[in-house]
């Protein structure tokens, strides 16, 4: 009876807690003292979700479990600098790579931003559709760039899971997968609007 009930208990606290936010501190010098997570409809910030002696160096990365929904959320790092990034949509997994161009404030559920960055945030989703073989690593950049961070971080994708990420909106991006045999998924200058991408994954995108 008693692991019955445990793991009814278990499945309700995962299912109540679906989404995940994975901030990952990509300003290169400066590291984050103070990270804020709010529901949009909430007015006030409510308290610092690092606590009061945990902080996120530059190039880690910190997960926060969390019901899905709309959040608002504001960093503030050790120089007082301070990101905010309203109504962010959470549904599975998200990954928020915060540079120095995030400076200021972005309304995500805008076409427009407010702040440095200067453009409209938009959603890309991966799906892994592949059967049974798990995605290792995720790349999404500009094409005009070479490829940068592998935006699943140190988790995995496997069969039947979702990733989003966020990228700035009007512009090509290429993208690319690797699964756990080493082979490789590529698409290229895909046009992002504010509407975002959705690319599922499977054997037929092999290189």
């Amino acid at each position: 009876m008693k692991r019955a009930l445990f793991i009814l208990v278990m499945v309700c606290v995962a299912a109540s807690f679906a989404g995940r936010l994975e901030i990952t501190n990509d300003t290169g010098n400066y590291s984050f003292f103070y990270v804020y997570i709010s529901p949009s409809s909430a007015e006030s910030w409510g308290d610092d979700m690092l606590g009061s002696s945990e902080t996120i160096s530059a190039g880690y990365s910190k997960s926060f479990r969390l019901n899905n929904g709309t959040y608002d959320i504001k960093i503030i790092d050790e120089d007082d600098d301070e990101y905010i990034f309203w109504n962010v949509d959470i549904s599975g997994t998200l990954d928020l790579y915060v540079s120095l161009d995030d400076l200021g404030e972005q309304d995500w559920g805008s076409s427009t931003s407010v702040g440095s960055s200067g453009g409209g945030m938009a959603p890309v989703t991966i799906e892994n559709d592949l059967g049974s073989w798990t995605i290792w690593y995720v790349y999404g950049d500009p094409s005009d760039s070479p490829w940068g961070d592998d935006r699943l971080g140190s988790d995995l994708l496997d069969p039947g899971e979702t990733l989003t990420f966020y990228v700035p909106a009007g512009d090509y991006y290429d993208f690319k997968c690797v699964d756990e045999d080493d082979d490789v998924y590529t698409i290229w200058e895909v046009w992002v609007d504010e509407d975002g991408f959705y690319w599922s994954v499977d054997l037929s995108d092999m290189d």
